[in-house]
């Protein structure tokens, strides 16, 4: 089942079967080069905490992802699949 993942502040969203898809997508988008999810998870948990006192958690994409939601930077709404009669 694919998932829009929607990023609220930059109206940007994303089409994901999972939160690891969305997180690579996330990390491939971001400035900066990561080679992977976890390095881009604590810069991106770093610069939230610097600069907006919010605190996200980094142990895995899902967790990551709960914590995105729960401050309102994410929002996820289940794709309802196109019927073609």
């Amino acid at each position: 089942m694919m998932k829009k993942y929607l990023l609220i502040n930059r109206k940007k969203f994303k089409i994901a079967k999972n939160s690891i898809d969305f997180v690579n997508w996330m990390r491939k988008c971001d400035f900066q080069r990561w080679e992977t999810n976890h390095e881009f998870m604590d810069a991106y948990a770093y610069r939230k905490l610097i600069f907006e006192k919010i605190k996200l958690r980094t142990e895995n994409e899902d967790v990551f992802i709960k914590d995105l939601q729960t401050f309102n930077i994410l929002k996820i709404e289940i794709e309802k699949p196109i019927v073609d009669y």
